[in-house]
């Protein structure tokens, strides 16, 4: 048996060891059913989703949000984070900006962000780019600091223009710190969209799952978190996926 088979059994185990502890610890009561509801019961309600075209919309609506935020905020921070990382100058003065705005949680800004442009896929977009702009930054801007001497000394030499020196040696050189914080800004990606739909009642999975809180449908909520978490996971795992097939060439070199 590979290391690998071994692995994924393994997290199966854990996995379903987690699952008949739950189902245990709801039918057993140790926890009110409006706190914990069955496993069972939990998967009831997720299969009565999976059924309503409605569920599936909401599905799109926070996907969609959560990707075109993400597609947004690349690429507007990784130019910044090469051009901040290619001049040591321009780090120092934005240091302190970027420092604050990547510790600074982009949920707080949901209301004053409602207010301006309503209950809309916008509200949920610009909440995304504010959560991801500054990882990538970062992420780019470590990168691009990684270049070799020898290579910048090189370019130097040869007078290469900063538009060319930016396409062909920084961003491939920041490549696999970028490829790193876009596979981490993903998963926010998801989070900050699904939070900002149960905060503010935008459109999205996060409403649906708010909605059956109040409501006092437990299964249905726990359902949704199944969901949440799932796609979480999904976006995760095609991110590494992306990852993978971009670095392959360090990969074939470490080889």
């Amino acid at each position: 048996m590979s290391e690998k088979t071994r692995r994924n059994l393994l997290a199966l185990g854990v996995i379903a060891a987690a699952i008949i502890a739950w189902e245990l610890v709801a039918r057993t009561g140790l926890l009110p059913p409006a706190l914990l509801p069955p496993f069972s019961e939990v998967v009831v309600a997720l299969i009565e989703l999976l059924g309503q075209g409605t569920f599936w919309v909401a599905v799109g609506q926070t996907v969609g949000g959560a990707m075109l935020g993400l597609a947004i905020s690349a690429v507007i921070a990784i130019p910044i984070g090469l051009f901040a990382g290619l001049f040591p100058f321009v780090e120092r003065s934005t240091r302190m900006l970027v420092d604050l705005g990547r510790s600074f949680p982009a949920i707080a800004l949901l209301p004053v962000i409602i207010l301006i442009y309503g209950t809309t896929t916008t509200t949920k977009v610009i909440a995304v780019v504010l959560a991801c702009s500054f990882p990538l930054i970062v992420q780019a801007l470590y990168g691009a600091r990684g270049i070799d001497h020898q290579i910048v000394e090189t370019s130097q030499a040869y007078r290469i223009k900063l538009p060319l020196y930016f396409i062909r040696v920084a961003l491939p050189t920041a490549t696999p710190s970028i490829m790193t914080g876009l596979r981490l800004a993903a998963t926010m990606a998801v989070l900050v969209s699904i939070g900002s739909e149960v905060v503010g009642g935008l459109p999205g999975i996060g409403f649906g799952l708010s909605t059956a809180q109040v409501d006092g449908a437990t299964p249905t909520a726990f359902a949704y978190f199944l969901v949440a978490g799932t796609l979480g996971y999904i976006v995760t795992r095609l991110a590494e996926l992306l990852e993978a097939h971009f670095l392959r060439w360090r990969q074939a070199s470490d080889e």
